[in-house]
């Protein structure tokens, strides 16, 4: 069945968001290499010719499908939340709690998008996204990290290796379908509250063990 989302004339942006959730939901489901522009324009809707007017081709579609990951896990409305909180040990527990908040309806395309794609070989679009748009958001976001473990150059790899810890355990609650999760882990189910206060509770310590390993770390050499 067609969408009706684009078939009002005119309207372009209606008509360039019908097309990217179309492109995301039918990468998501096949991979992007088993998706045909028509495919998209079927599912959005919209004329055949829509791709190449609205976006200049399908590798550009998919682009624009690409773009919608690192907002998905750390947009810009997300950090100016964080960047509310006084301390950066504030911001980074309520980064973790939001994601276990929203776990079940951040299960859209673009993380199984995502999960194909990192998954497999990444495709030359993926890598040209992360350099020109994921790398931006990295950065901002490791910086909430750099800033609670008391390192001024969020480069540093000490910084890297939390991030990616603290990372691991947001990505899978993304990506984990809720019914499986419930099944392996059934806490999630009878007591999803105290399961993600747990959880939550646990990333912290490890983070802040790591801090004050850096601090004694820090006195050691003075």
């Amino acid at each position: 069945m067609r969408k009706q989302t684009a078939r009002i004339r005119g309207d372009g942006e209606k008509t360039r968001e019908a097309l990217i959730e179309a492109a995301g939901e039918l990468a998501a489901e096949r991979g992007w290499a088993n998706v045909a522009a028509r495919d998209v324009c079927d599912l959005a809707g919209v004329n055949c010719a829509s791709v190449n007017y609205w976006f200049g081709g399908r590798d550009q579609l998919y682009e624009a499908v690409l773009s919608r990951i690192p907002d998905t896990i750390f947009s810009q409305e997300l950090e100016i939340e964080m960047v509310q909180y006084e301390t950066a040990e504030e911001a980074l527990r309520y980064f973790v709690t939001h994601h276990l908040m929203h776990s079940e309806d951040k299960r859209s395309w673009p993380m199984r998008v995502w999960a194909r794609e990192v998954t497999a070989t990444p495709s030359a679009n993926l890598l040209a996204m992360a350099r020109k748009i994921g790398v931006v958001r990295i950065k901002a976001l490791q910086q909430f990290f750099a800033d609670y473990l008391g390192i001024e150059d969020y480069r540093d790899t000490r910084v890297g290796a939390a991030f990616i810890t603290t990372m691991s355990a947001v990505l899978i609650h993304m990506l984990i379908a809720p019914e499986l999760r419930n099944i392996v882990i059934p806490g999630f189910e009878k007591e999803p509250e105290k399961m993600r206060e747990l959880i939550v509770r646990q990333v912290m310590a490890g983070l802040a063990a790591r801090r004050d390993e850096i601090a004694r770390e820090k006195a050691s050499a003075r």
